[in-house]
């Protein structure tokens, strides 16, 4: 019997979303110059996208100082991937020190902006009381919302509660359903549906993929995102 694994929860700045200021494959110098003239002019889009060259230190000198400089600027401007990338500079004391409430703060700000990423971060600082106090059900509500945007590491999650009865009753059919939503969208969801798959009746089963596809053909414009990798 394989061994189901835990939800390893990884926290990473988001790429760059190709803004109007950057052309892909294009020369990363260019794009930066391009960018710096848009972020100074105050377009949002743009600064964030010079914040992402300069964490990258694409076309730049790599400085998490400047990239927490324009991603603050964007953020104060209500954009959800800005923000939640201030918070992931806090959380992994890039540039500042480390600061875990801090970084709360600034994912539950994405989270309400409805970024599916912070939604999901934010749901694992409650299932584990990670600087708020331990909350199982706003866990779940928050991986929810962020498995409805397509986000596989928030489906993995939710199967893990439905596996472990953590805030919900365990219930093998359901987590063999969020596994299989998951599917190869999350590194570890086939292999966790398949272990549990050993220990359940072929009627479980088999309402479990019925209960995944029902769920799945409810949102056929759903873009299944990739679970988050280690950096």
């Amino acid at each position: 019997m394989k061994a189901r694994l835990l939800l390893i929860a990884t926290l990473l700045l988001s790429p760059l979303s190709w803004a109007n200021c950057a052309v892909e494959n294009a020369n990363p110098e260019q794009n930066v110059k391009t960018c710096s003239l848009a972020a100074s002019g105050g377009d949002a889009d743009a600064q964030k996208a010079l914040g992402s060259f300069y964490y990258s230190g694409q076309g730049v000198q790599q400085s998490y100082a400047d990239a927490l400089h324009w991603f603050t600027l964007a953020a104060a401007q209500n954009h959800a991937i800005a923000t939640y990338n201030v918070g992931v500079l806090h959380d992994k004391g890039l540039g500042l020190e480390k600061d875990y409430k801090e970084a709360g703060k600034w994912y539950r700000k994405a989270a309400d902006l409805g970024y599916s990423t912070a939604q999901y971060n934010l749901g694992i600082m409650y299932e584990y009381g990670q600087t708020v106090d331990e909350d199982p059900a706003l866990a779940m509500t928050l991986y929810h919302k962020a498995a409805e945007q397509g986000e596989a590491a928030a489906q993995f999650a939710i199967g893990l509660m439905y596996d472990k009865g953590i805030g919900v009753d365990k219930d093998p059919t359901e987590a063999y359903k969020w596994w299989q939503i998951a599917g190869a969208g999350h590194p570890h969801a086939l292999n966790n549906r398949d272990s549990i798959a050993a220990e359940m009746t072929p009627m479980q089963i088999s309402e479990g993929k019925r209960l995944a596809q029902r769920w799945l053909d409810a949102r056929p414009g759903l873009v299944q995102l990739p679970a988050l990798e280690l950096q």
